[in-house]
């Protein structure tokens, strides 16, 4: 199996004068050889006073390279913001209110928080067991990154849900469609009776084969991908749905990455399939772009079709999220697209599209450029 890619390399920031000022010369080194090599997401924050030494804000000091490449942080981010700059949503928050408390009184703070927020040019996304404790006129923030735990927790209550409802209403009907045939040895079966038997057990097949999938979809085998050349796989996979719809499909120059063909194949497949279930009124339409941004290249699918409510646009990507009842489907789909793209280093978000409609924006780390080993 192979290993997600990460391209993403962090830059060091740089010195931190105030570092040297609270520890000197010599403790600076020593924090900085310590936390360098962390495998957990460390940073440092100093205070910003105002003329009543009261904190109204932070500036950045030391991030250790985890943080940076976790977050994907540029190098030039300690001059280009502040903390409340980069991180809108800290802004009267009780987490801003705890780091000036735990600055002010020395009193360590420990929380759990889920991120999923620009932040500065980078990106924080993940929920984190968050510890603060008090370094000179700053405070030096712990993250311990608790995602997969909680979302497996999160995921296998679902999947106890499923098998409670779900799962048990088609088995609860083929058991019902058996007795019924058994009752009545001598007479053949109904072809009603067969359809209802034949629904049922697709169902059932549907929901598992599903969950399997959603098990493996973290599985990848990289090698280099042309996402034109996947596109049109999808176009061929689907061309009856996208004929019944009287849909139209475009797709834009899209780049070569390093990843799993298959996976994200399977990422395009699920994203243009509900654009052609969940339509609106007019014909669909669905756009496939890409723009590159830093380090990563930013992938849209865009539809014209009933559009998804801001409230509900991180709900979608959870395992069997279902908003839509009308419309079959076991609601596995976008937590298998989640699944993918995290497993190859990105990450995944809906926002509504201009004119109406969805737009599915994923990412992916640029793919090296490939070295000339020609003699």
């Amino acid at each position: 199996m192979g290993e997600p890619s990460h391209e993403f390399e962090p830059e060091p920031w740089g010195e931190d004068a105030k570092l040297v000022d609270a520890l000197g010369e010599q403790g600076a080194a020593g924090f900085r050889a310590l936390l360098d090599g962390f495998p957990e997401p460390v940073g440092v924050l100093w205070a910003l006073r105002d003329g009543r030494d009261a904190i109204v804000d932070f500036t950045f000091g030391y991030g250790n390279p985890t943080i940076i490449r976790a977050f994907r942080i540029p190098p030039e981010t300690p001059d280009r913001y502040t903390l409340l700059e980069a991180l809108q949503p800290m802004r009267g928050s009780k987490a801003f209110e705890a780091y000036v408390h735990v600055c002010d009184t020395g009193a360590p703070f420990v929380s759990e928080v889920t991120y999923d927020t620009p932040f500065g040019d980078g990106y924080m996304l993940g929920r984190f067991v968050h510890r603060v404790a008090r370094l000179g006129d700053g405070v030096v923030v712990f993250l311990h990154d608790v995602t997969d735990e909680r979302r497996m927790e999160a995921e296998l209550k679902a999947y106890a849900d499923v098998v409670a409802h779900d799962l048990s209403q088609p088995l609860a009907g083929i058991a019902m469609l058996v007795t019924m045939l058994e009752q009545r040895p001598e007479e053949p079966p109904a072809a009603g009776v067969l359809r209802e038997l034949r629904a049922s057990s697709d169902r059932a097949r549907e929901l598992i084969e599903g969950v399997l999938g959603y098990a493996r979809s973290g599985e990848l085998t990289l090698e280099r991908v042309a996402l034109n050349d996947v596109l049109a796989d999808v176009a061929s996979d689907l061309r009856g749905a996208i004929d019944a719809a009287d849909a139209v499909l475009v797709v834009d120059e899209l780049p070569t990455v390093n990843g799993d063909p298959g996976q994200l194949r399977r990422v395009f497949l699920n994203l243009v399939g509900n654009a052609l279930k969940f339509r609106g009124d007019a014909a669909p339409r669905v756009d496939v772009s890409a723009a590159r941004r830093e380090h990563e290249w930013v992938v849209s699918v865009r539809d014209n079709g009933v559009g998804i409510a801001r409230e509900d646009s991180s709900k979608v990507f959870g395992m069997f999220s279902r908003l839509e009842r009308s419309v079959e489907g076991s609601g596995i789909g976008l937590a298998v697209c989640r699944r993918v793209v995290e497993a190859h280093g990105g990450h995944i978000w809906v926002e509504p599209a201009d004119g109406g409609g969805s737009a599915f924006r994923f990412t992916l780390p640029v793919a090296p450029a490939l070295r000339d080993t020609r003699p």
